[in-house]
């Protein structure tokens, strides 16, 4: 494969190279040695890469992309410019966005376990105005690079379906400042550090990003390993941690609170069975060991909802509206 690039920029190829592996299959667009574009033969209709890219990278809705190509189409004028002479996107994001699905697509591609190609010499259209050509053997050696890296990448991000959040909400990419992290800041690394929210998954960060997909996972590895970023099932550790303290703390309390009570009712007894006085079933003393039993109840059940909350702000980073939502989550008896 790498061979097969190297000639067809040497050579200043215009043409369409047919590839097919990993059950699926792709054109890569050449036009004098230069990488133009990329296409799907599988693709119908308005369900195209560059429409979705869009879509989820939020540059434009769904309703809008549908009226775009349907204008395109009645009016047998680029999709591109259609998409920009109405307002739908800027060339800025079209431009960006044409450029990641090139560089994405061949990156995915040197990742097939095998294949097979087939080189058509031909002309080949593309819009200039959106388009800007890339030099094969450059964008070969970036490639190679992200393939050879990609093993770490997978190492520390197994899945991208992982949500991250920030350590603390309220730090911004300055506190880089002073760190061995400070010189790989990016610009992209900041639009990618405003997308962590603890709701988004990686694969979502990646698609409203607009930075390629090796680049994203490198800035989100660099974020975790400075400290400013982790992943939420961490989070849910350390609560669960924090939890069992907290339920070890309160049985503890609980277990006091009871021997407490145990003693009140032993010295009642104990007073009940030594006097019979005209105000049975209560003397003086008997009825203020009562109120010193009933104190401690009070206090044992005011304990145990303070250690519910504090579980409760733990797990969800939010103080309970009221008592139900902790009986709900189990936290306190029904």
């Amino acid at each position: 494969m790498t061979d097969l690039f190297q000639v067809l920029g040497q050579q200043r190829k215009t043409g369409i190279l047919n590839l097919e592996g990993d059950k699926k299959v792709v054109q890569v667009l050449f036009d004098k040695g230069q990488i133009v574009g990329v296409a799907f033969p599988g693709e119908s209709g308005e369900e195209t890469a560059l429409g979705r890219r869009l879509i989820r990278g939020r540059v434009i809705s769904a309703e809008n992309w549908h009226r775009a190509y349907k204008q395109h189409k009645d009016n047998l004028v680029g999709l591109e410019k259609m998409l920009v002479s109405n307002g739908m996107v800027t060339k800025e994001d079209l431009t960006a966005a044409l450029r990641l699905l090139v560089v994405d697509t061949i990156y995915g591609i040197f990742k097939w376990r095998g294949g097979s190609f087939r080189f058509e010499t031909k002309p080949v259209s593309y819009d200039h105005e959106f388009v800007e050509p890339m030099n094969s053997e450059f964008l070969l050696l970036d490639v190679l690079r992200m393939v050879d890296e990609w093993p770490m990448i997978a190492e520390r991000l197994p899945s991208f379906d992982i949500v991250l959040q920030k350590t603390d909400p309220m730090a911004t990419l300055d506190a880089l400042v002073g760190t061995p992290w400070e010189k790989n800041r990016t610009f992209q690394m900041d639009v990618i550090y405003d997308l962590i929210d603890g709701q988004r998954s990686i694969s979502e960060i990646i698609e409203l990003a607009f930075v390629e997909e090796f680049e994203t996972c490198k800035s989100l590895i660099l974020l975790m390993d400075a400290g400013l970023v982790e992943s939420t099932s961490i989070k849910a550790k350390k609560a669960r941690r924090e939890r069992r303290k907290f339920e070890g703390a309160k049985y503890l309390g609980n277990a006091a609170a009871i021997l407490l009570v145990g003693i009140f009712a032993l010295l009642l007894f104990s007073q009940f069975a030594a006097t019979r006085l005209v105000d049975f079933p209560f003397t003086n003393g008997e009825r203020q060991a009562w109120h010193a039993v009933r104190d401690s109840v009070s206090k044992v059940h005011d304990l145990k909802i303070k250690n519910a909350a504090q579980v409760f702000f733990l797990e969800e980073n939010r103080y309970a509206k009221n008592l139900s939502e902790m009986v709900e989550r189990g936290l306190l008896p029904r």
